[in-house]
């Protein structure tokens, strides 16, 4: 999973109310995102790039990934759905000692082939706190007043 930062600034970003909850906050900073040149991009699983996109499908990955990195963090099983229509994926993250087995279940006709990955612990919350630090990087970069807003700046 990555995200490719947009090339330039919003030109006047709506304003977002910043006691609202980290799901919300979460689904109004992709919405913006997605009216930049930003791109998300998954790959992996015999599918070099999935049908996802920044608006709903990075929100739902953002919405899940800082309890995603605590539960790696900590040993335990995690996982990160990605429920938007034509995508209907659900990644199973299994840590065993250094190595975490991924599992993707497909909710559609496509089928992962293969459908278990194992990569190093250490490489697998490698590539999703980078995911959280281009999202905070994207942010400040098409609307740094969003990406003031707690937890984003901390990214």
């Amino acid at each position: 999973m990555s995200l490719t930062s947009p090339s330039q600034r919003l030109p006047d970003p709506p304003e977002i109310d910043p006691s609202d909850d980290y799901e919300s906050l979460a689904m109004d900073a992709c919405q913006l995102l997605s009216e930049t040149d930003a791109r998300f991009i998954i790959s992996g699983f015999g599918q070099p790039e999935w049908p996802v996109d920044v608006s709903y499908d990075l929100s739902s990955v953002i919405e899940q990934l800082p309890a995603a990195i605590d539960c790696l963090q900590q040993g335990r099983d995690a996982r990160i759905d990605l429920y938007g229509q034509g995508v209907e994926r659900c990644l199973l993250f299994a840590p065993a000692g250094v190595t975490v087995e991924i599992r993707c279940v497909s909710g559609t006709t496509w089928r992962p082939d293969p459908d278990v990955e194992v990569m190093p612990r250490v490489e697998v919350l490698k590539h999703l706190t980078d995911l959280a630090s281009e999202f905070g990087a994207a942010l400040r970069k098409a609307a740094p007043e969003v990406a003031a807003l707690t937890p984003f700046a901390r990214w």
